[in-house]
């Protein structure tokens, strides 16, 4: 999936905001180490033709779905929802690249490149995923070594030249690009830029750029003495000294190489940066996670609760904080990662681990990310057991908690993540949605002037009616372009309730029924329906006006 990087409109919002936001973020979110109940389990075959590492092991996926069915508008009750989009006349036709990030000790799990693993298979199923190694690992449990070396003993994996290219092997599988972070906390410059000249060999040109450690901003930090790397005196500016010693043996080490940073959740590292002088800057990056107020008031709208989860004041605190970096990277003339991401810091599982409300805010956040013109946006990840490993992993793993086995399964936001890679090529526009927020509609605009639709319908299944959708063309569009379309295929991503930690995804199919050809036109607005707990994504391809004066939006 490619879209564009819109310009970001507005002034510059306070960075205190963003530490009110972030801060607890450096929390290992991925540290859960309580049993799953209900559904999900490990992942069995069901009595398969095939080996299970060469089955896709997806629940609720519909390879090969019937015709997609919308509720008829007569039917929908709802209040209606209007749509309308705008292509910004500055946008550039680029990102983002939509997938995982995980934790740097990832890279010496046996899963990588093994025959006996689905992993590979898996990720296939992603469009040219974004895959990045990091986490609070790389600063404080993994240990490089390019000549075999004995690990140090705070050491929990040990990474060698041999497991990068097991890596390399399964990006070049599933066409991803990749994203490495080093070391910075262990203070060896020289031997995060032997990583790095080796990550380059390995990967080639799918390594898009190295990062020097990760979130240094929480390398000491009052609250968290357990994730201590440095002491009182730590900042930016000490920051900025050491990413400049590590830039020079980087340069020594593999000339040219390209590096990202900081990797962190709070402006002044972002600056820090930034204005470090460093050549061969590639991208600012930052990390997020909005749910972060782990037992916070009811008044808080960061409480990892399903409620706070689907919220519309999520979406607006998410352009809030990612409008923030989008400036800051405008500013120096920098493209913006969004290099680890997820719903919650707060360790363990609660009220939002594995839900279908998982699946619908992936959706939604990755569609606004793009809109603020994110242009690479990885959602944290992790290769443990299903059983009590990593709640909020999108993936996760068969066999036990200490033991996990090859083949990989992957939960409800790993759906979301598939049916995000079924977006074309092109800009992301600039919606305008009526209505509270809970029904939000966003667009892309296709390098090949088709038009794709989706719609994030984030009420409560249980309670909640249809609605119908008015949606208008697009406005800005370069003068010749098309500008009308007709309805070819669509996807559904829905759950019976928010809460259930079951999703079902349909391929795209055609459409059936009064939708079924329906057209959109410059002065023939479309008139599609929402049900509740889905996001549905239509895609319309370009037509003629000729062609378009004889048939008609619903």
């Amino acid at each position: 999936m490619t879209w564009s990087r819109g310009r970001i409109l507005g002034a510059v919002l306070l960075a205190v905001v963003l530490v009110l936001g972030g801060t607890v973020a450096l929390g290992p979110w991925f540290g859960g180490r309580e049993p799953l109940s209900g559904s999900d389990s490990d992942a069995v075959s069901p009595t398969p033709s095939k080996p299970p590492w060469e089955t896709l092991m997806l629940p609720g996926y519909d390879t090969d779905p019937a015709p997609l069915t919308l509720t008829p508008v007569d039917e929908a009750s709802g209040t209606p929802i209007t749509a309308s989009f705008t292509l910004d006349p500055d946008s550039s036709a680029s990102g983002p690249a939509v997938g995982l990030s995980f934790d740097a000790t990832e890279l010496a799990n046996p899963l990588w490149g093994s025959e006996q693993s689905n992993l590979a298979l898996t990720l296939d199923e992603l469009d040219r995923p974004a895959l990045r190694f990091g986490g609070n690992g790389v600063d404080r449990r993994m240990w490089w070594t390019s000549s075999d070396e004995p690990a140090p003993a705070w050491a929990e994996a040990t990474v060698r030249p041999a497991d990068l290219e097991r890596v390399a092997e399964v990006a070049e599988s599933a066409d991803a690009t990749v994203t490495l972070a080093l070391d910075l906390g262990h203070d060896d410059p020289e031997r995060a830029a032997d990583m790095a000249a080796h990550a380059r060999q390995a990967f080639g040109q799918r390594l898009l750029a190295v990062a020097i450690g990760n979130e240094p901003n929480g390398y000491f930090h009052p609250n968290q003495p357990q994730l201590a790397v440095r002491d009182d005196a730590w900042g930016p500016a000490a920051y900025q000294e050491s990413v400049r010693e590590y830039s020079a043996a980087i340069r020594e080490a593999a000339p040219g190489l390209p590096i990202a940073g900081p990797g962190a959740y709070d402006a002044p590292w972002w600056r820090a940066f930034a204005e470090s002088g460093i050549p061969h800057q590639q991208a600012l990056t930052m990390h997020w996670y909005p749910l972060w107020d782990c037992e916070g008031p009811d008044t808080s709208i960061a409480n990892p609760t399903v409620e706070d989860l689907t919220s519309p004041a999520l979406r607006e605190r998410a352009a809030h904080i990612l409008g923030m970096g989008a400036e800051v990277a405008s500013q120096h003339d920098l493209p913006l990662w969004m290099e680890e991401t997820g719903p919650t810091s707060c360790p363990g599982t609660n009220d939002t681990s594995r839900t279908h409300a998982q699946a619908l805010w992936t959706v939604d956040y990755a569609m606004t990310a793009a809109e603020l013109g994110v242009e690479r946006i990885a959602f944290h990840s992790t290769l443990q057991a299903c059983r009590g490993g990593a709640p909020m992993s999108p993936l996760c793993a068969s066999g036990e908690l200490e033991s996990p086995g090859p083949v990989v399964e992957g939960r409800t936001s790993y759906l979301a993540l598939i049916q995000l890679g079924m977006l074309p090529d092109g800009q992301a526009l600039a919606p305008m949605t009526s209505g509270d927020g809970t029904v939000m509609v966003h667009g892309v605009h296709g390098d090949d002037g088709s038009l794709a639709v989706m719609v994030v319908d984030l009420r409560d299944p249980t309670t909640a009616e249809s609605v119908p959708v008015q949606i208008s063309a697009p406005s800005g569009l370069p003068t010749g372009e098309t500008q009308s379309w007709e309805i070819i295929e669509g996807s559904r991503l829905s759950g019976d309730s928010l809460t259930t930690q079951e999703s079902t995804l349909t391929a795209l199919a055609p459409l059936t029924g009064e939708f079924a050809g329906a057209t959109l036109g410059r002065a023939q607005p479309l008139t599609v329906t929402s049900d509740p707990g889905t996001t549905t994504l239509l895609l319309l391809n370009p037509v003629d006006q000729a062609a378009a004066s004889d048939g008609g939006g619903t």
